[in-house]
């Protein structure tokens, strides 16, 4: 008997993991119903109140059905709910305003998206879009809301929810230790209280691969074959393009742990929440000390970058804004023999022993340091002025110059990630879906964290916190 239990949970098993898969027609349909695009490149056009036409990416079903298609409220217009079930009810369907109509068919929920027409002859609300569809794009469309409300988001079953871990590459095994135990950490400690609303975390590790031309793919294998309810990215040094691009593909929400450049520019993500602006924000800073402080001084500027692709990125940003004030004699170099006393330098290679620099002349050299480059202590020369921006992972009175105190940012920084999922986990309540869990981010207003400072997220913002400081590190 206990065999044929066993067998039967077995099954069942199976075939809820099954139900997350959608067919290809149906995943066509998704691309449509979310963002308003077909994926044969066919352009979609919508109108509102015979208004002019519009691409329907500014007025997708979702932004008004929400991605469970049961509707948002919003003023006084109350969006249908598209569930296939309440769209076919066999004895009808009633809506608040009064209007009532037979149960949908294929054909019919077809003209209605596309002529706003009810199986009763209504003319829909005007604040339904009227698409322009082609036959192939409408059936994709149909076939994907008669799944809404149905499916199983990936990496979640009755009790437990996965969550994937990307992991620094080989090379920087000390942090990728660091942020792997305190990540474990905390959500043991969740487990061991009954985990959330009695499921239980499952977290699945991987590493960035050394192979640079590998990196984006790898990171969209790892969430697509580990079906992964949700992704911290706990160091993502030169693949954040790649990693946002991949939580978008998989409409996977995802915390950034450690964001070098987050990518936080047009067109905006909404799956990705970075703990921090990251190495911009720094650089920002920066930027706007030296203005401050030395651009009255005639000092070759120097930008010292590595050939990673955040680094060249940040030089060639940085090139452009600096540019603007016509620096004395501006170099951009992955070279650090061009360093001479008296330059003022910004330092964008993950490199931190700063070399020595000819001490003829009585001006020091000037170094200026993205915070985020820390990944050990920052070794200076005796002659010379080191700044570093500090975002806010670092806490007060802290900086780089010690091994330990890199090690505990690293650990927060990781510990904050988890504590953010199980906060909003919490929140989106035992009916836990991914857009649930969006939800709950977007509502995060000054949540305490191991962070020093507070996360605060919302609709269209990413960035949970934004505090950057100055210090001067004695040699």
């Amino acid at each position: 008997m206990r065999h044929v239990a066993r067998v039967l949970l077995s099954f069942l098993a199976v075939s809820w993991v099954a139900q997350d898969r959608l067919a290809p027609q149906e995943e066509r349909g998704r691309q449509i119903f979310e963002h308003g695009t077909s994926p044969s490149g066919t352009p979609i056009e919508a109108a509102i109140a015979g208004g002019d036409r519009l691409p329907a990416s500014i007025l997708p079903c979702a932004n008004c059905h929400g991605s469970d298609g049961k509707g948002k409220a919003e003023s006084s217009v109350v969006p249908s709910n598209l569930t296939w079930g309440a769209l076919s009810k066999p004895y009808g369907v009633s809506h608040p305003d009064g209007r009532t109509h037979p149960p949908y068919t294929e054909r019919l929920l077809t003209r209605a998206i596309t002529m706003g027409i009810d199986p009763a002859g209504n003319t829909l609300s005007k604040a339904m879009p009227r698409f322009q569809l082609s036959m192939a794009d409408a059936a994709d469309l149909v076939a994907y809301i008669k799944k809404l409300g149905q499916q199983i988001d990936p990496g979640l079953t009755g009790t437990t929810v996965r969550v994937g871990v990307i992991l620094p590459a080989a090379s920087q095994t000390n942090t990728s230790r660091i942020m792997r135990r305190a990540l474990v950490d905390c959500f043991d400690r969740v487990n061991a209280g009954g985990g959330i609303f009695g499921r239980r975390i499952e977290l699945i590790f991987t590493e960035i691969p050394l192979d640079g031309a590998r990196r984006s793919e790898a990171i969209l294998d790892f969430v697509q074959k580990e079906g992964v309810f949700t992704v911290v990215g706990a160091d993502l040094d030169g693949v954040e393009a790649g990693f946002a691009q991949a939580m978008l593909d998989t409409q996977t929400p995802a915390i950034a742990s450690v964001p070098p450049f987050s990518q936080t520019d047009s067109p905006f993500n909404k799956f990705v929440f970075y703990l921090d602006g990251g190495f911009k924000d720094e650089i920002d800073a920066l930027l706007g000390f030296a203005r401050e402080r030395f651009e009255a001084k005639e000092r070759r500027t120097v930008i010292v970058h590595s050939d990673d692709e955040n680094s060249r990125k940040a030089a060639k940003w940085l090139e452009a804004q600096l540019a603007e004030s016509k620096p004395f004699g501006l170099v951009v170099s992955e070279d650090m023999k061009p360093l001479l006393a008296g330059d003022l330098v910004f330092w964008l290679q993950p490199v931190l022993h700063i070399p020595s620099i000819a001490t003829h002349g009585s001006t020091e050299t000037v170094f200026l340091i993205p915070g985020s480059l820390a990944r050990t202590a920052i070794t200076t020369p005796s002659k010379s002025q080191v700044f570093v921006a500090l975002g806010p992972a670092w806490r007060a009175e802290t900086a780089p110059t010690d091994s330990a105190v890199v090690d505990h940012m690293t650990w927060d920084r990781a510990s904050a990630s988890a504590e953010i999922i199980v906060e909003a986990m919490t929140r989106a309540g035992r009916n836990l879906t991914r857009d649930a869990l969006m939800q709950a981010l977007e509502g995060f207003r000054k949540v305490r964290t191991s962070l020093p400072e507070s996360i605060s997220f919302g609709p269209t913002l990413r960035v949970g916190a934004s505090h950057v400081r100055i210090v001067m590190i004695d040699p």
